[in-house]
């Protein structure tokens, strides 16, 4: 391996592999998106933002990382010229089979650290099927304390209750990680008018984001997306911890 203390299971050889598996029965999972983040982010930003977060995470809890998943659901943003959409069908047989295979081979359980939401129906459709057909299981963490890192660090309004896209978060959040991706000239301030029917109905988001951007990426900065990440981090290693005690009692 040539990641330090970072256990990349895409990286080891299978005799590593065996070797780790007998130390540790959990792995980490990151799962992301290809889609658009407006005209000044990288359409991985996503998958950027989770694989950042969760290569914290394995090294803090010594779980095995594996390689993280990029073609998931993207319903909401699919008109959007570069998005790549797979069913959640697809992808919730996906993650069976994929908890199902690293079973066989002493992995119990894959923590599957969720940056993009629009995976999470697939993902829990997922951890609901193993529950009734198999002894592997999957833990959700969809980027834990997010929405009270925001209420705490962002300067701007928020656009929605639960939706984030592009906006101050993700842009500062790619600041932190990959400013060589973020092109601030072209960052955006976008505030749709919501539609009553948006949850209820599955609109897409085309039809009143021109940009792709809701909300204010103008004002993101370094420090504000350090400061989110950090606390999304620190939230989720205490899920897991909370998670791996309750096991032993």
């Amino acid at each position: 391996m040539k990641s330090g203390n970072v256990l990349k299971h895409f990286e080891m050889s299978w005799p590593e592999f065996e070797v780790h598996a007998k130390k540790t029965n959990f792995a980490i999972l990151p799962v992301g998106a290809i889609e658009q983040h407006g005209p000044h982010l990288p359409m991985g930003t996503d998958v950027i933002i989770g694989e950042y977060l969760a290569e914290r995470l394995a090294l803090a809890t010594g779980a095995i990382l594996l390689r993280s998943l990029a073609y998931t659901p993207s319903f909401s943003c699919r008109y959007y010229p570069g998005t790549v959409r797979v069913s959640d069908d697809t992808f919730t047989s996906e993650l069976v089979e994929i908890a199902e295979s690293l079973y066989i081979h002493g992995i119990d359980i894959i923590y599957v650290f969720l940056s993009h939401l629009g995976a999470a129906a697939a993902c829990k459709a997922a951890e609901r099927k193993l529950l009734l057909t198999s002894k592997a299981r999957l833990v959700n963490l969809l980027l834990p304390g997010y929405q009270e890192a925001l209420d705490k660090f962002c300067s701007s309004e928020k656009w929605h209750k639960t939706y984030v896209h592009a906006e101050e978060y993700e842009t500062s959040a790619m600041l932190a990680i990959r400013p060589d991706l973020v092109d601030m000239s072209k960052a955006v301030k976008e505030y749709p008018e919501i539609d009553p029917l948006l949850g209820p109905i599955s609109i897409p988001w085309n039809e009143f984001s021109k940009s792709g951007v809701v909300g204010d990426a103008t004002v993101a900065k370094v420090e504000t997306g350090q400061a989110i990440l950090d606390y999304i981090y620190k939230k989720s290693v205490e899920i897991i911890q909370i998670h791996q005690d309750s096991l032993k009692s």
